[in-house]
């Protein structure tokens, strides 16, 4: 929505702009459009971003998360279409028909660059998905206030002890509805594309929250800051399959992560 405002506004303005000032009868009244388009439309986004970065001013990102407020996770939101927007990426999806109609569940994906969150953030934002990232995130400006509003958890990869504090933290929120888990159980991003080797822990959160896994997988994130911002690129991502709570209940945090890799890789 914010963006289709955005876009709405700058044409509206460029092409009054050019009308009133009697530009049309000219060769050049086109160019003068494109330009005064641009011009609104960068200052709309960076309008938006001064507002968030104000939001930011009064979080305070020490105190214990307990909820996900909703307002700071719907501009997240739509701060992630905007950007895939702005790059012109067109995301193809494909197995929606796994996604649980009913309660919270632990989601996890191949991990190949620092966009992948947007994707399944549009996709699943009626579902309230946070994601778990590495602690170094949180300390952005701007970003770490809002990721923590919105719920996000940081985890430390270093540290088992905080990992787990992380762990049970997010199989909490899940427990108590306030919001589904997203994480990366690679752990980084693949650099070269291929799957790394999971971190079995990160599936303790579907043992203790009892609660079903969502396996996907994406491509194409990684090329959307390596071609020229007018060029499209497409992104695809697709929903694997679900590991049920039965399957979970029954088998070892180990075999589920083992399962929940076949199906990602398949």
């Amino acid at each position: 929505m914010l963006f289709y405002i955005i876009l709405f506004s700058s044409t509206y303005i460029a092409l009054s702009t050019v009308i009133v000032y009697g530009f049309v009868d000219r060769w050049y009244w086109l160019i003068l459009a494109v330009l005064i388009f641009i011009n609104v439309f960068m200052l709309g986004v960076a309008a938006y971003f001064i507002y968030c970065a104000f939001l930011s001013l009064f979080v305070n990102v020490k105190k214990p998360i307990i909820h996900q407020n909703r307002y700071y996770y719907h501009l997240l939101v739509q701060t992630a279409f905007l950007v895939l927007k702005v790059f012109r990426v067109k995301v193809h999806i494909s197995g929606k028909e796994f996604i649980p109609e009913n309660g919270n569940f632990l989601f996890v994906c191949n991990h190949i660059h620092w966009l992948d969150p947007a994707v399944p953030l549009l996709l699943f934002k009626k579902l309230h998905i946070a994601f778990i990232s590495k602690k170094e995130t949180h300390s952005y400006p701007v970003a770490g206030p809002f990721l923590h509003e919105a719920a996000c958890l940081p985890i430390d990869r270093k540290n088992d002890r905080e990992a787990l504090k992380t762990i049970n933290h997010a199989a909490k929120f899940i427990e108590n509805g306030i919001c589904s888990i997203g994480i990366y159980p690679e752990g980084w991003v693949s650099k070269s594309g291929e799957l790394l080797e999971f971190r079995h822990g990160a599936f303790r959160i579907a043992k203790k929250a009892d609660c079903p896994v969502v396996v996907a997988h994406i491509s194409g994130t990684d090329k959307i800051l390596k071609k020229p911002i007018w060029k499209k690129c497409d992104v695809y991502f697709e929903i694997k399959g679900v590991i049920d709570r039965e399957f979970i209940k029954n088998h070892k945090t180990i075999e589920i992560s083992n399962f929940a890799r076949k199906i990602m890789v398949q």
